[in-house]
């Protein structure tokens, strides 16, 4: 098995708007609107919706683009990168992608079950071992929760399609388990490899028998960890090797390399006062 190489913030990447853009192996040109079956009348409203949410402050800023027939018939950087430092969006912003880095999980997933590495009813515990025999929790109305054994094992299937059993910090009855072993919950610096954080997820209660329900879940978390044991590659060499690379995504990364920082917008958080 090997662990990450790189420490992650969980999952969590950073890509520009305009990273794969070039997906042809031919860059992407400007085109008029008109040209390409558009209207450019419609496409300005694009930039009164964002204005408007600039304006009322509920993002700082955004760049949207509009491709059709491999042609750029839209691109508009607007609002602010960084508010704070008075440093205006740019068209090659760099942003944090967040859960948008689980379907590109899914994907590396998707591209060694179809090499035949796996099935999809196959049980993590196939792969990972620390996931044998599940319990789940039992609430207690009297106090004194407890746990029994899982109907049932967890399969990629379930990872994929987020019906696990297992779920994330802020859950009322399972979040603070969470916190106490030191499970990465993908948005802050973690001190250590996925392999890691995912063993400690696989020792922790069930919140329901895999297949049960859906919960939104770290099980993306246990597919990046699956990517690196079925691979022998670290989920980073993984995405740039298998996918940022053959798709010319240029600026999608777990972390900045040195000279790329500045373009990174800061992320804001809105909240309805």
């Amino acid at each position: 098995m090997l662990g990450m190489v790189l420490k992650l913030p969980a999952l969590i990447l950073f890509a520009s708007a305009l990273a794969g853009l070039p997906v042809t192996g031919q860059a992407l040109v400007p085109a008029t609107p008109e040209s390409v079956g558009l209207s450019a009348e419609r496409l300005d409203r694009i930039a009164e919706v964002v204005q408007k949410n600039i304006d009322d402050k509920r993002i700082a800023g955004a760049v949207t683009l509009v491709a059709r027939k491999g042609k750029i018939a839209w691109l508009k950087a607007q609002g602010m990168a960084d508010r704070e430092a008075g440093n205006p969006m740019s068209p090659d912003a760099i942003f944090r992608i967040c859960s948008m880095t689980k379907p590109l999980t899914s994907v590396a997933v998707m591209m060694l079950y179809e090499e035949g590495r796996f099935l999809l009813d196959d049980s993590i515990s196939k792969f990972i071992p620390e996931f044998k025999n599940p319990k789940v929790l039992v609430k207690n109305p009297a106090g004194g929760n407890y746990t029994i054994p899982a109907k049932n094992e967890i399969t990629i299937r379930h990872l994929l399609t987020h019906t696990s059993g297992l779920t994330y910090h802020w859950n009322p009855d399972l979040g603070e388990q969470y916190r106490d072993a030191n499970v990465a919950h993908g948005l802050m610096r973690y001190d250590g490899t996925i392999g890691d954080s995912v063993k400690r997820l696989a020792s922790l209660p069930l919140l329901f028998n895999p297949g049960e329900r859906f919960e939104y879940s770290l099980g993306v978390d246990v597919l990046g960890y699956l990517v690196e044991v079925v691979s022998g590659k670290s989920l980073a060499e993984f995405f740039r090797e298998r996918i940022f690379e053959p798709l010319g995504m240029k600026d999608t990364y777990f972390f900045l390399p040195e000279g790329k920082e500045k373009r990174l917008a800061t992320a804001y958080t809105w909240y309805d006062n």
